[in-house]
């Protein structure tokens, strides 16, 4: 599993989408974070990310699609919010 260093938001419907290559060019953990799905993308097939967002931890399945027309390539998937596996007595746990 590839964990993103950035902090990303997903769509309400829980799809993210990360540029692959953004019309400006980008630094620092954007950078980072392209140039890692990169290399997992060598092999084809899916990558398991995980990654910050504004409410928490996610994770999900990113798949590289490439451009066509006007669309640039990207790296697209569902997401979901991590489950609970341990807390305090108190706290609600997802199985």
């Amino acid at each position: 599993m590839l964990e993103l260093q950035g902090t990303y938001t997903a769509s309400p419907n829980k799809r993210l989408i990360i540029l692959a290559a953004p019309l400006r060019p980008v630094s620092g953990v954007w950078a980072e974070d392209i140039a890692a799905l990169n290399e997992a993308f060598e092999t084809p097939g899916g990558c398991e990310v995980r990654f910050r967002s504004p409410f928490g931890w996610m994770e999900g399945v990113l798949q590289e699609k490439n451009a066509l027309r006007d669309r640039r390539r990207s790296f697209e998937g569902h997401v979901w919010f991590r489950p609970l596996t341990q807390g305090p007595a108190d706290a609600v746990t997802v199985p």
